[in-house]
Parts: C-alpha cells; structure tokens; sequence
C-alpha cells in the first residue's frame, strides 16, 4: 500500500471521529452522565423537600454568617452593606459574593443526604468539566476582547477603583466571583435541572422551568422598576441557554465559564455606582435606578448573550 493511500485511510478515520465527536455535543446525549446519578433517587417529592432543606440551609447559615459580621463589623457597616441601591466598597463584595459558598455548603448536603449521591458528581466528570471551563473561557475572553473593542452602547464610563488597587484585588475578585457563579450553577443547572431530568420529563420542562426561576430570583421591581420584568427575562434566556451547554457538554464546566465572564464584566469590569459596583474598575454613567437607560441595554445583552453561546458552542467542537 502506498504512503497516499494509507494517509489517506488515517485522513479518513480521524474524520469520522471528529464527525462523531461534533455530532455527540450537537445532541444531549453527553448529559446522562449529570442525570444518571440523580435517576435512582428521583421524585418529585424528594426534590421539593430537597428544595426546601436547601433553601432553609442557605438560609440558616446566611443570617448566622451575618450575626457574626454584625458584632466585628458594628452595625452601621451592615447597613451600609445592605442598602440597595446603595455604594459599595470591596470588602463588602467580598463578604457578598463569599456568601454564596453557604449555598454550595447546602444543596452539597442535600444531595448527599437527600439523594444519596456523591455532591460533586453535580457537576460532571470534573477533568472534563475544567478542560471544557477552560476551553469555553478562553473563547469567551476573546469575544468580550473584541466587543469591548468594537462596541459602543453610547455609555460614558466613569472611574471607579484606581488602576493599581483593581489589579492588586483582581486575584481576590476572580476567586469570589468564581464562588458566586458555581454556586447559582450548582443550584440551578447542576441539581434543580438534573433532578427535573431524571423525573423523565421533557426537556423544556428541565430547561426553562430553573431557567425561569432563576430569571425570577432577580426580579427587583423596588430597585429597577420597569426595567425589572426586562431584567428578569434576560436573565431567564440566561438560564436557558446555561441549561443547554449543560446538557450538550455533559458538565457544567461551560455554564460556570460563561456565568463568570457574564458576571466578571458586570461586576468587575464595569458595574453601578450605586449597584454592587465595589470591585468595578469602571462604572456606568447612570443609576441602577434608571429604568429607560436599563430597558434600551436589554437588546445589547440579547446580542452578546447570543454570541456568547454560539462562541462556547464552536469552543466546545475543537
């Protein structure tokens, strides 16, 4: 056999296995091993009560957690913590975004003792979950690179923190921010998600029934005002589309990534003055209060988030 022939055959073969991988993350097939484990255990009962062990954990742990920050700290830091709107400063933010950890300690626990099944088994085969994370981030950063490049949505942005502090509270900031977006996974995509699929029903019932409760979870007509049904409906196509990286990838390593860099640009790169803006290096020009400014940024979002999904996407079929 000639050389041409037999690379030929290697050409080929290699093809065919790209085909298949391509194929097998066009498809839900990868999320059985999210599924699989939750299926023994699954009802609907279990998954209310879990739900409500979760919720009144978070719950337990949060107050007390603040009970504590309130005799170090002294009273009036918790209310300047607490108001919102409000300005915040970073050590704020840090006990904010921290705070979720309580919620990764409680649904960790109710699978565990609810379910019956190892916690971290939430979020996939955690090789394959960091490698899809990486790779999906690594897309990511380029594409909001680029956009931030290119963009313009007509806001003057403001100084925030000082160069030398933002870089200096950077290492700090990515590791809180990386608590905050796991945990919402966890909930949300990992469990509430996985256990509604192993119940056997139907994929829009798994994908945007957490999805639109996720979307609710931020509908704050007292601060946003009109701009809040808005909100929460950006944030639920969010949900949605979390969900089905989530279960193409058969990991929640890509959801994770692109609620990070979703949340590392409003967050850390560009917040609020008056809205968790205390990690911002920049901040927008209006207040979180504005509802015409918010609603006229809504279709911005739609159109990042889209391209946001279809970068993970094709990051996912290399």
């Amino acid at each position: 056999m000639k050389v041409s022939q037999v690379l030929r055959i290697i050409a080929f073969h290699a093809g065919q296995h790209h085909a298949r991988a391509v194929s097998y993350l066009m498809s839900y097939d990868p999320y059985e091993a999210l599924i699989a484990p939750a299926r023994p255990k699954a009802s609907l009962l279990r998954l209310m009560l879990g739900i409500i062990v979760t919720t009144l954990l978070y719950t337990l742990a949060l107050g007390l957690s603040w009970q504590a920050l309130i005799s170090i700290m002294g009273q009036a830091w918790f209310a300047q913590t607490m108001q919102i709107p409000g300005p915040s400063n970073p050590s704020q933010m840090f006990v904010l975004l921290g705070s979720f950890g309580f919620m990764t300690a409680a649904v960790s626990f109710t699978v565990w003792s609810l379910h019956h099944y190892n916690p971290v088994l939430l979020i996939g085969d955690f090789a394959r979950a960091k490698r899809q994370f990486l790779r999906s981030l690594g897309g990511l950063v380029a594409l909001a690179a680029a956009v931030a490049a290119i963009a313009n949505y007509g806001i003057t942005l403001l100084p925030n923190l000082p160069l030398s502090q933002w870089l200096g509270l950077l290492p700090l900031s990515l590791v809180f921010l990386l608590i905050q977006v796991s945990a919402e996974e966890l909930v949300f995509r990992g469990y509430l998600q996985s256990q509604l699929a192993a119940l056997g029903l139907h994929r829009l019932v798994w994908i945007v029934i957490p999805s639109a409760i996720f979307g609710l979870l931020h509908y704050d007509p007292a601060v946003m005002g009109a701009a809040a049904p808005w909100i929460a409906l950006s944030t639920t196509l969010f949900g949605i589309c979390a969900a089905d990286l989530t279960a193409r990838s058969g990991t929640l390593g890509p959801a994770i990534a692109l609620h990070f860099v979703w949340n590392f640009w409003t967050i850390v790169l560009i917040g609020f003055p008056d809205y968790l803006g205390g990690l911002a290096l920049f901040t927008n020009d209006f207040s979180i209060t504005d509802e015409e400014r918010l609603i006229s940024l809504v279709p911005y979002d739609a159109a990042f988030l889209l391209l946001a999904y279809l970068t993970v996407r094709i990051a996912l079929r290399r």
